[in-house]
């Protein structure tokens, strides 16, 4: 049952096979014949298992053999360890058919069944008599229901059954010895890669394969037969479990080198399924002026595998074959971390890549800024910018404790004011970081109206004389906004009161709108030195506010 280093499977299967025989010693036989059945069936289910393993791995060195010549050897090999395997398990397969028919077959009904699909209790399953007699006392070169053996018992059964383990053993092995000799596997120009790959293989399977059948010394020095041990004093129903056993131990020895054999041509190589768009980029924080730049992949992954990844020192969590790397910024600053990723080799180990990248922490404050001064004036749409630093603009917030804000883009708003009620108006911010909101900050603006515009004939200023020739082809008033921030903040003349104070004495029209014309029929008699004055003058700004303007005048040059 040993054989040097076993995997932790085979160790389990032989353990849990020695245990039962020694609770049967304990006379707990009812129970303990069930528990072999267990046993054989879950055996039974690994071993088809494996059969199925095997057929996907030999199908894949296939798939590589149309061109090259190591695939085509190394897919004949495997051909080769499966027919072994099959032909031993054809002949345990008769050895189970024939101590059933010696011994009344299995119990029908489904109490009997203990694990559905598989194969119910034996009907004798703890008698220690007919097997006994079977495997050391009868020698016959066919079976009892007359067909041939698929191996011929040149001596007992029992003897014959040990040898045919240890045989099989053998020609599996053989098949990477005869692997390691074909110039298209050990012999090719790899610089002795594969040959290594096979010899280390061979003898790793050497020492662990459970696929032996050998006789045990005691602690006294006697030896004890494997035949007696395993075949004489077990119930029926442990036999059963044991052939089982080492039909399991057959497809995982074949299992091993098919799997060597797909390493030595590389068709276990890591297979890409998949693709996907990847931006690779030193730094995705960019200061004005600043000139971004990114490498743009077409990347193909392979979405079945586990990989090992690692960023920073610590493990990623891989779904679906890529990893994702998450940290949550701290200090602010620039941070550096290097990426790893083990690789599987097709020769079998693996091969770190590694890649960096690096994060810019920025401090969570909000950059709110006017566009023209930290004023907001009643009446008017007063611009405003706000950021975020690492926060799409979509996510942020913007709130004003006075007026209407809208935003007008991508972190540009408007915030206006139609009526003054205080003097002061905070705009405050909030960032979307995970799935809450957090303030990032505010700021306060003044709330002031806007100034009061001079007025203007057409052009001309009043604030010194003024030719009487300039005034009389002057068709309109105006009230200017002057040095103001905002362009295009426009006032209109409602009306006003002109007074012309000459040598006849003053005159006066009132002018409903900004026409000059009721004013020209004073103007056309005056002469130079004599005083001109416009009073009562009204205007209509911006969202409709209405005010009065100073007065004007100036005498006529």
């Amino acid at each position: 049952m040993s054989g040097g280093k076993l995997s932790p499977r085979q160790k389990m299967i032989n353990m849990m096979y020695l245990v039962l025989i020694a609770l049967l010693a304990l006379n707990v036989s009812k129970e303990i014949i069930k528990a072999f059945n267990l046993m054989e069936n879950s055996l039974n289910t690994s071993t088809k298992n494996l059969e199925a393993k095997n057929d996907l791995t030999l199908k894949a060195i296939v798939s590589e053999a149309a061109d090259k010549p190591d695939a085509q050897a190394a897919a004949q090999f495997a051909k080769k360890a499966k027919a072994i395997s099959d032909k031993f398990i054809k002949n345990i397969e008769d050895v189970k058919a024939d101590l059933e028919a010696n011994s009344e077959g299995r119990m029908e009904g489904p109490e009997h069944m203990l694990v559905k699909g598989g194969v119910a209790e034996l009907t004798m399953g703890d008698n220690m008599e007919v097997h006994s007699n079977y495997f050391l006392l009868e020698k016959k070169p066919t079976r009892r229901d007359g067909k041939p053996y698929a191996f011929n018992p040149s001596k007992m059964r029992g003897d014959a059954v040990k040898d045919l383990i240890n045989n099989t053993r053998i020609d599996l092995l053989k098949v990477l010895d005869e692997a390691m000799k074909n110039p298209y596997l050990g012999g090719k120009d790899d610089a002795g890669y594969t040959k290594n790959l096979l010899n280390k293989a061979a003898s790793d399977l050497t020492k662990k394969t459970s696929l032996i059948a050998e006789d045990q010394k005691n602690t006294d020095g006697k030896t004890t037969e494997w035949v007696s041990m395993y075949l004489e004093h077990s119930p029926l129903a442990g036999v059963f479990a044991l052939l089982s056993k080492y039909e399991n131990d057959a497809r995982a020895l074949e299992s091993e080198i098919t799997a060597k054999l797909a390493e030595s041509v590389n068709a276990s190589k890591i297979k890409f399924d998949k693709t996907m768009a990847v931006i690779s980029t030193p730094s995705s924080a960019v200061l004005q002026g600043q000139v971004y730049e990114a490498d743009l992949i077409l990347a193909a992954y392979d979405s079945k595998s586990d990989l090992k990844m690692t960023a920073g020192g610590s493990a990623v969590e891989v779904k679906d074959g890529v990893g994702k790397y998450k940290v949550t910024g701290g200090t602010p600053g620039e941070f550096n971390y290097k990426v790893q990723i083990a690789v599987p080799k097709p020769g079998g180990g693996t091969e770190l890549k590694e890649a960096e990248g690096k994060y810019t922490v920025f401090p969570s404050i909000a950059a709110i800024s006017a566009d023209e001064l930290n004023v907001f004036y009643v009446g008017l749409d007063n611009p405003i910018s706000v950021a975020v630093a690492g926060v799409d603009p979509s996510k942020v917030r913007v709130a004003a404790s006075a007026g209407n804000l809208v935003m007008v883009g991508k972190g540009k708003y408007q915030v206006r004011i139609p009526v003054r009620q205080g003097n002061e108006c905070n705009i405050a911010v909030q960032a979307q970081i995970g799935d809450r909101f957090i303030p990032m900050g505010n700021k306060r603006f003044r709330i002031r109206n806007v100034p009061k515009p001079v007025f203007r004939v057409g052009a001309i200023a009043l604030d010194k004389p003024v030719p009487l020739s300039s005034l009389k082809i002057q068709s309109r008033a105006n009230a200017v906004l002057e040095n103001f921030v905002y362009e295009g903040v426009k006032f209109t003349i409602q009306g006003f009161k002109f007074i012309g104070i000459g040598r006849t004495g003053p005159k006066q029209v009132v002018c409903n709108g900004p026409s000059m014309a009721p004013a020209q029929s004073i103007l056309t008699n005056m002469r130079s030195g004599e005083f001109i004055m416009f009073t009562d003058i009204r205007a209509v700004g911006p969202g409709g506010q209405v005010v009065y303007l100073e007065n004007a005048a100036t005498t006529i040059q």
